[in-house]
């Protein structure tokens, strides 16, 4: 099992377009360019396009989970997560990605991995937003 640093080494792009299926008209692309500047900071430049038109008073996330398989040049994202709200009901939010390692990478279960991540509630203080986050990753399983 390896996470995206190891097989990046940090340095990766990543294009992602996200939906909510309770809002069909919502769907929003971001467009990611990660470089390390070391082990601990990575500068990242993202430019986020679509439309999106669910609720906004999301406070935190369950439930996400993503897989990764990798085809040799790429690596193929899907992802799901519950978006939870102030008003106590949720909003489901799904994902496909491509990500793009500045220089390849050879160490890939080949089966791909499955990754489950906990995400603590959503700290909000102004324009700043903060969470702590923890995640688990298997090699899946064919």
């Amino acid at each position: 099992m390896v996470n995206l640093y190891d097989l990046t080494k940090g340095n990766y792009r990543i294009v992602r377009t996200i939906s909510y299926p309770d809002f069909p008209e919502s769907k929003v692309v971001t467009d990611a360019q990660v470089n390390a500047a070391s082990k601990a900071e990575w500068d990242t430049k993202i430019e986020i396009n679509g439309t999106y038109n669910g609720p906004t008073d999301v406070v935190s996330t369950k439930d996400y989970q993503l897989t990764w398989n990798n085809d040799g040049k790429y690596i193929q994202e899907s992802g799901s997560a519950t978006l939870e709200l102030s008003s106590g009901k949720s909003v489901r939010q799904v994902w496909s990605s491509t990500i793009t390692p500045e220089h390849g990478f050879d160490k890939f279960p080949p089966a791909g991995e499955l990754i489950s991540i906990t995400i603590s509630p959503f700290q909000i203080d102004g324009n700043s937003m903060s969470y702590k986050w923890e995640g688990t990753v298997k090699p899946r399983s064919k």
